[in-house]
């Protein structure tokens, strides 16, 4: 399965960062640095996300109007 990127600007990052991985320039460490910032975590999911952003929403507005 494809990762998939936070945003389209770190998908271009990470794509020059991995060039320079295999070029010699950045290290293992610092290239594992940007998978984590890059990629999208595992257990978060878009529904997952949007959900989570919707019932937050929705306490804020529940606690305003009470």
């Amino acid at each position: 399965m494809k990762k998939k990127y936070e945003s389209e600007m770190l998908e271009v990052i990470h794509e020059e960062m991995k060039g320079m991985y295999e070029l010699g320039i950045i290290s293992d460490a610092r290239m594992r640095e940007f998978d984590e910032m890059c990629f999208v975590k595992e257990s978060e999911s878009v529904f997952e996300s949007s959900s989570a952003r919707t019932v937050s929403s929705a306490r804020i507005s529940a606690k305003s109007a009470g």
